[in-house]
């Protein structure tokens, strides 16, 4: 039998062979962690959530780039980038090499906002690796990105 972690957050052990509920794990802490802060920042956590999927996916991300980034539907998507468009932080543009489709940047005014909160994910991304020396900090990086690879590569 596998030994388990004893995770603050989880009524009961998550058995360390299993990936999934440790990824699940830190999305939450981490989540727990830095939407306080953007509270008190004066941003609300799915207006961080959406501008820094559209900064991730780079200027000239379709809506649908960006949908897929989410894991949520376009159409889905379109009410909350609607309102983000209304409120300042985005511009939607019809694409220029396709009308049909819609590119997402972020307005100046969310460009600096983000710079603002910027130095809450810094600070949480230096509590996250703090006890990773060097190489280990290395190492999981680059074994996030085959499990990010892996999942990217199938439907």
């Amino acid at each position: 039998m596998q030994p388990a972690l004893d995770l603050k957050r989880y009524s009961g052990p998550v058995p360390e062979s299993q990936i999934g509920p440790l990824i699940a794990t830190i999305y939450e802490l981490q989540s727990s962690w830095l939407e306080p802060r953007l509270k008190k920042s004066g941003m609300r956590w799915t207006t961080f959530q959406l501008l820094a999927t559209v900064m991730a996916a780079g200027d000239g991300a379709s809506q649908a780039e960006v949908a897929r980034r989410l894991g949520v539907a376009p159409a889905t998507l379109s009410e909350s980038v609607h309102a983000h468009v209304d409120s300042g932080h985005l511009l939607q543009e019809p694409s220029p090499g396709d009308r049909r489709k819609k590119i997402l940047r972020l307005t100046p005014s969310a460009k600096k906002r983000m710079g603002e909160v910027g130095k809450h994910v810094r600070e949480l991304e230096s509590r996250m690796s703090r006890s990773l020396q060097g190489q280990e900090l290395s190492d999981l990086e680059k074994m996030l990105e085959k499990v990010v690879e892996n999942l990217e590569g199938e439907p």
